[in-house]
């Protein structure tokens, strides 16, 4: 029995037309679309866990941009995290709409035993993912009146971070179900990908570690001002720069950058 890897399953043509193949090209396209939303929805959540889940590197995102704009990107995470978790699990059809969604895989079941298992398995999806709509109904697609206009009305159920992993945990049982009993392969339910946040991470703080480092050749007692100037032209004179008043100010701007990260 083969195994997907997600790198192999996302976004591959080759994929997509054997399950055209085996499954038709109805059935293939569908199966073959929600693996890449599952795919993409499990990497934003690994992602932000790397980002956000450790107080060392929220302190250190906070410190780079100054706090706001770093909240703003983990809510912009957190609400594309509770779209794309009902976006797999809508009804099959909006309106007139088809809407892509694990509710539609077991109308391509022929097999009754498998049907009921997959309907079982989206009946799990759909309840794992429950949590997230009235985050999405009423805060993020939609303003609620009343919440929008009203302070004491009753805030939106708690969410966390496990509940979206094991949501998407329960996306991956359905597809993986009806993989493993009609392709005779597993998708893996991990895989490595480029990094991405991780690699922010990384260069971020090597550049903090940089700027540290420079900063302790300027002022090696770290007991002058920041802004004194006579350490900053001191500095520039010892690497046989003649200081003008814009090199100062770079090299003050570099020891305030530094110190905003201790």
């Amino acid at each position: 029995m083969r195994t997907h890897n997600r790198r192999s399953f996302e976004m591959s043509d080759t994929v997509k037309q054997e399950y055209q193949d085996k499954l038709g090209e109805k059935f293939g396209t569908v199966l073959h679309g929600l693996g890449n939303e599952w795919a993409w929805g499990r990497m934003r959540t690994d992602e932000f866990r790397q980002l956000f889940s450790s107080a060392e590197n929220v302190g250190l995102l906070n410190a780079i941009s100054g706090g706001g704009f770093i909240w703003d990107v983990q809510h912009i995470f957190w609400d594309d995290l509770m779209l794309r978790l009902c976006r797999l699990t809508d009804p099959p059809q909006t309106g007139r709409k088809d809407n892509l969604t694990v509710q539609k895989l077991p109308e391509f079941c022929e097999d009754i035993a498998l049907r009921r298992e997959v309907k079982h398995c989206v009946n799990t999806a759909i309840e794992a993912a429950d949590f997230a709509r009235p985050w999405r109904n009423q805060r993020i697609s939609h303003a609620d009146l009343d919440r929008a206009t009203t302070s004491n009305v009753e805030p939106l159920a708690p969410a966390t971070l496990q509940q979206v992993a094991a949501a998407f945990d329960a996306v991956h049982a359905v597809l993986n179900t009806i993989s493993v009993r009609l392709l005779n392969e597993e998708i893996g339910n991990h895989f490595v990908v480029r990094p991405r946040a991780r690699a922010f991470l990384c260069y971020a703080k090597q550049l903090v570690e940089a700027v540290q480092y420079i900063d302790s050749f300027i002022d090696p007692s770290g007991a002058a001002a920041i802004t004194d100037l006579g350490v900053a032209s001191a500095f520039l004179l010892k690497l046989g720069c003649k200081p003008t008043a814009d090199q100062v100010t770079q090299i003050i701007e570099l020891r305030e950058a530094s110190r905003r990260f201790k």
